[in-house]
């Protein structure tokens, strides 16, 4: 287990304050043994729990949209790498501007392989880290980040449609499924980003479009039953999947 205490024993249990919502913050510190060298410890230091939470001071354990919980649980076998995730991306976040990309890529490294040192296969490892990886770009890369969304969207419709004109029409469309990874081959460096967001997608597409209209039509339904009781509290909505919040509003 590369997780260890504070004091260098092996990690078996993490105290968690509830701060109610989404929040929890750690009582603990704790320290991730990287084991490309088995001499690297990363420290993550206990959250300050006289403060309220807000980015670098909580965690909500692994960020998956409420819709797609039957896909991936938002805790489990990735929890600890991803307080360790939420820990280096807060210091990629309050870092110059000039380096934050680099520092965020090298903690979406560590948080795959933490990953698959905590347990989780490697396919599932991926698509955790190239999910990360989107929001990677989104936030640091500005129009690197839309060109990079705006090709794994075309990357993924090129698979699908392959399959199924190869399927409807003729196998020769199978081919089509090669233009994702040849696209992907000027991002260089970032190749296997692009490779495993447009081929993964693509095997993922049905059950998260299916999962959002699901969460939507409950959504629909919950409204409707609202409105009946007299529209006690708030209206029901469903949260944000498609926005992250910009620098200011992590930073308060």
């Amino acid at each position: 287990m590369p997780f260890l205490t504070e004091g260098g024993e092996p990690l078996d249990r993490v105290p968690l304050l509830y701060r109610m919502g989404r929040d929890f913050q750690v009582t603990e510190g704790f320290g991730w043994l990287d084991p490309r060298d088995l001499a690297t410890i990363i420290a993550v230091p206990a959250h300050d729990t006289t403060q309220p939470p807000r980015v670098g001071n909580s965690t909500d354990f692994a960020t998956v949209p409420p819709f797609l919980w039957g896909l991936i649980a938002s805790y489990g076998k990735q929890t600890l790498p991803a307080i360790l995730h939420d820990h280096l991306a807060y210091e990629a976040l309050i870092a110059p501007v000039g380096g934050q990309l680099e520092l965020r890529k090298t903690a979406d490294e560590v948080f795959r392989i933490a990953l698959m040192d905590s347990g989780a296969n490697r396919l599932r490892a991926r698509v955790i880290w190239a999910a990360v990886g989107i929001e990677r770009y989104a936030r640091y890369a500005s129009g690197l980040g839309i060109l990079l969304i705006a090709q794994v969207g075309l990357g993924v419709a090129a698979v699908i449609a392959s399959v199924v004109l190869g399927i409807v029409a003729s196998p020769l469309w199978l081919l089509l499924a090669l233009a994702p990874g040849i696209a992907a081959i000027p991002w260089w460096r970032n190749a296997d980003l692009m490779i495993v967001l447009c081929y993964v997608g693509a095997l993922y597409a049905p059950l998260v479009i299916a999962a959002f209209v699901a969460a939507r039509l409950e959504q629909l339904l919950a409204t409707v039953v609202w409105l009946f009781d007299g529209c006690p509290g708030s209206m029901p909505r469903a949260e944000p999947t498609l926005r992250w919040p910009t620098r200011a509003e992590q930073l308060g």
